[in-house]
């Protein structure tokens, strides 16, 4: 007996279906890039019970044909492509020809369109894959899509939609995603006739970005620009104190088209580091231009997924241009003193001026704090941009790096005591860095530069240096170890001593070395030797069991314990708070401290450096 049939046309075309046609979203979805394949300049699309009822995408587009409009609703009818080879260089959205006939195989379908310069249009229904007959009907040039009763010949599918809210958010975010990269084009979307967006086309792409973003995040985003190797990185990053809890806000972008490509994000991650404490993700819109002989897109029906040729020098230039912009924004966090004469619950006094709400995931030390540049308008659109300095207060022009000159023989404040300091102090490498001026409680820096007061703590600062330092050496194969002459005991259960003995070679590579005797029992026989004798089963057992403070995921395992090992090592052996110190020594800290590549934040996440600017002194004093 025959065991296999060719399916139906009907079974095989809803089975096809469910690749391309998810939920209302992806409807909504393929025929805007269809609409934009033909070359509109303006996309309105309306939504009736979350898609379930009617999905209208209206266009101004160069419309088809009576001939091309019966083909359209065929399987694999396409005008995209038309060898084999057109696969390697696609530079249109849809190519296959499976979106209309995907959606028409569960849905009542309607088309009217006209074609440019026609007299007349025409009008198609196809009703759950049967298509009607071309008939002619008047409408404007271009196309109108509706889609009636979605998936109402297949139940199944139906029942496992989400809510009207849920999939209404997913229209509207994946809708405003895409018009991202098409700022030239007007979107408008109605969901059950409430304006839901209205995106009038610019020629800038950052005023798109403001429109989707808000004015707050979009001024206060940091552009991203950076060519490597015949790809290109461009776009724009949140500062790292509008964070996210979830990936949510990461918009990433292959030749124009919305990808999901997992190391992506994870490259995005790596770049802020420890910029971002556990638990918090980046926000980003980031477009990767890569030649389209390089890149393919025919992974999947829903063509979300790509793969790369050179995958490694795509990951490497997006890395690297994140990590370039976060370098040149001086990510200060900032005091803002008019916050505590008169507080408005709920705002953040740094986006105040935008009249934007915090965003409701804003939590933590940096919630009440902003972000601010240099004076050159890098990163500073979070702040309230500084005005001219009264006469009288220092200002760029012929800045000296602060009331004390720098350097091991500059004046010393008479509170600070000499100490036998017989190695030449390094000048700082950044321009205007804060110059010291005391020692705070024994635990913070008082310094200053062009803009005003900048208190360090000293913990995180030093945290900073020697966790650099660590991954520095190791990179260059160049850690140097100080070996006990009294090795200490660490005794650890059984669990913890095999999860240690996985990651002994990766401790040694930073300078701490164990032996195991047995029965979870370990010596530890060198230390880094930028490291005091410290308590060494306080130290194994913070490593192998982090307090919550470890940093964001890279996706390499061995890669994330280094990390997190490199910081554990850097907070036991950094000064601490209390721990006084002599003036020669604040200011070579600070000098060690402005060579890092990230300063402005410590291992965990924390801002060593927090800036109270001349100005915000002369609010609090009613001199403004």
């Amino acid at each position: 007996m025959q065991k296999i049939k060719l399916l139906d046309s009907a079974v095989s075309d809803q089975i096809a279906a469910g690749e391309v046609v998810e939920r209302p979203s992806s409807v909504v979805k393929e025929l805007v890039e269809n609409a934009l394949d033909a070359g509109a300049r303006s996309v309105r699309v309306e939504v009736e019970e979350a898609g379930r009822r009617l999905i209208r995408v209206s266009d101004d587009g160069h419309g088809m044909g009576p001939e091309d409009l019966a083909l359209s609703v065929l399987r694999h009818a396409t005008s995209k492509i038309r060898e084999p080879s057109d696969l390697q260089a696609l530079s249109s959205f849809g190519f296959r020809g499976e979106a209309l006939p995907s959606i028409a195989s569960v849905s009542l379908l309607r088309i009217v369109t006209r074609e440019r310069g026609a007299a007349e249009g025409w009008s198609l229904e196809v009703d759950a894959g049967r298509p009607g007959t071309v008939r002619p009907e008047g409408r404007a040039e271009g196309s109108s899509i509706e889609v009636r009763r979605l998936f109402h010949n297949t139940p199944a599918r139906l029942k496992f939609l989400k809510s009207d809210s849920t999939e209404n958010g997913r229209i509207q975010s994946d809708l405003g995603q895409a018009s991202l990269a098409q700022p030239g084009v007007a979107f408008h979307l109605s969901l059950d006739g409430r304006e839901a967006l209205e995106l009038p086309a610019t020629e800038f792409p950052a005023e798109r970005l403001r429109q989707l973003w808000g004015a707050a995040l979009g001024a206060a985003a940091l552009p991203v620009g950076l060519e490597e190797n015949g790809i290109r990185a461009r776009g724009w990053i949140a500062p790292p104190q509008l964070s996210r809890g979830n990936r949510a806000g990461q918009w990433l972008y292959v030749n124009g088209r919305v990808v999901e490509h997992r190391q992506l994000g994870f490259q995005l991650s790596q770049a802020f580091g420890s910029l971002l404490p556990h638990g918090r993700h980046p926000v980003a819109a980031l477009f990767v231009e890569v030649p389209g002989e390089q890149v393919d897109v025919n992974v999947h029906p829903a063509k979300r997924e790509v793969r790369f040729r050179h995958e490694g020098a795509v990951l490497d230039c997006l890395r690297h241009a994140v990590t370039a912009a976060l370098r040149e924004a001086r990510l200060f966090a900032g005091i803002d003193l008019a916050s505590s004469a008169s507080p408005q619950e709920g705002w953040d006094p740094a986006l105040r001026r935008f009249g934007a709400p915090l965003a409701a995931d804003a939590s933590g030390p940096l919630a009440r704090a902003s972000y601010g540049g240099d004076g050159d308008g890098r990163g500073q659109a979070a702040q309230v941009p500084p005005a001219p300095l009264r006469a009288g207060l220092p200002g760029r022009e012929g800045w000296t790096g602060g009331l004390l000159p720098r350097g091991a023989e500059s004046a010393r404040p008479s509170h600070v005591a000499a100490g036998p300091w017989t190695l030449p102090i390094a000048d700082p490498s950044r321009q205007d860095w804060p110059s010291p001026l005391a020692q705070l409680h024994q635990s913070y820096l008082l310094c200053q530069d062009a803009q005003g007061l900048v208190v360090v703590d000293q913990h995180a600062a030093h945290e900073r240096v020697l966790y650099e330092r660590q991954l520095k050496t190791w990179s260059e194969r160049a850690v140097k170890s100080q070996r006990l002459l009294l090795p200490q005991r660490v005794q650890l259960t059984e669990a913890q001593a095999r999860n240690l003995e996985t990651w002994v070679p990766a401790l040694a590579e930073l300078g701490l070395e164990l032996e195991s005797v047995g029965a979870g029992l370990f010596f530890v026989t060198s230390l880094p030797e930028f490291m005091k004798q410290v308590q060494a089963q306080i130290l194994v057992s913070d490593l192998l069991d982090p307090d919550g403070e470890t940093q964001p995921s890279s996706g390499d395992p061995a890669e994330d314990f280094r990390r997190e090992a490199a910081a554990s090592l850097a907070c036991k052996a950094a000064i601490k708070a209390g721990d006084p110190l002599t003036w020669e020594a604040m200011q070579q800290l600070m000098a060690d401290l402005s060579a890092c590549v990230i300063p402005w934040s410590c291992p965990h996440g924390r801002p060593p450096l927090v800036r109270l600017s001349l100005i915000e002194l002369e609010k609090y004093f009613q001199r403004r």
